[in-house]
């Protein structure tokens, strides 16, 4: 526990997405010292009120981690009679803060650490900043992914619906504006390198998916050991098998998700050996342009990615 609060640090995942955030999150939520919940989605306003009203008007299924949360912790079940009482537990608090919310459910969980990753924080500043003021004892792990891979794999789950994307994938350098996401996945980095930027050194880490799932016993070790947890076997064990999680799989029909549906309907973890990536070359899902723009070479080259 920190000595400013009555809860150990959570481990924060930060990261683009489609950079194996949903399965790194899982393992290191599977830790015997930690609690992986699926994706709160708090930071996005100040108030308990707004971010309900928010969930309400907005498209999707951006509450559901938080409903499956909420009814797993304190209805002792995932079924839609407890995320009825979930909602309700939560309309009860629309006078709290999103930062009191965090914190009461990381009082929940405790011993045990609180493993965070909502995927939404990492794209407005402004999200990131209220993290850090719930926060400021947190470790946070800055995730990443050859801009090559998580690009493709975006293009790949978007499909052939480019009309519908957000402005954040546009260029808009062109009429009409062209998706394009190493738009994003240069925005996201910064975004999260700069609310890094004044953060206490030990408090971070980097680390790249690929090494992770190439060899997990390290670099599972590695990260659980700097986020003050075991690294021993037996956790390490436990890591691997991210499918023993009670909300890793699709939840109750009043709450499915919370997490990447493909993790969820598939949660076993398989090592894997990504192919080789190259930042020269042309792009697949943009042919009016030779390849990344430079912004984007000089960060990835910054991460180690050639």
């Amino acid at each position: 526990m920190s000595e400013l609060t009555d809860y150990p640090a959570p481990l924060v995942v930060l990261s683009p997405p489609r950079s194996f955030s949903s399965l790194i999150s899982a393992m290191l939520g599977a830790h015997p010292q930690s609690a992986g919940l699926p994706e709160l989605q708090l930071f996005m306003a100040d108030d308990m009120d707004q971010i309900l009203k928010f969930f309400a008007l907005t498209p999707g299924n951006l509450e559901d981690g938080l409903l499956r949360s909420v009814a797993q912790l304190y209805f002792g079940a995932q079924s839609d009679a407890t995320v009825d009482q979930a909602k309700a537990w939560l309309a009860e608090r629309r006078h709290m803060s999103t930062g009191d919310m965090f914190r009461t459910i990381a009082r929940k969980v405790a011993p045990k650490i609180l493993v965070e990753k909502s995927i939404a924080t990492v794209w407005r500043p402004v999200f990131l900043r209220r993290l850090r003021q719930t926060a400021p004892h947190a470790k946070f792990l800055h995730l990443i992914r050859h801009p090559r891979g998580q690009c493709s794999s975006l293009v790949n789950m978007i499909g052939h619906r480019e009309d519908t994307v957000a402005n954040d994938l546009k260029d808009f350098s062109t009429n009409p504006p062209t998706f394009d996401p190493q738009i994003a996945w240069l925005q996201i980095h910064q975004n999260i390198l700069r609310a890094l930027g004044e953060v206490p050194a030990e408090q971070v880490m980097r680390v790249r998916g690929e090494d992770v799932l190439a060899d997990p016993e390290r670099h599972l070790a590695e990260i659980a050991t700097w986020a003050g947890m075991r690294a021993d076997s037996e956790a390490i064990d436990a890591m691997l098998h991210p499918e023993r999680s009670i909300f890793a799989c699709v939840g109750p029909p009043s709450a499915p998700f919370g997490s990447d549906p493909k993790f969820l309907e598939n949660p076993v973890f398989r090592p894997q050996q990504s192919k080789p990536q190259s930042l020269e070359g042309a792009l697949p899902w943009r042919d009016d342009l030779p390849g990344f723009v430079p912004d984007v070479i000089e960060q990835a080259r910054a991460f180690g990615y050639v």
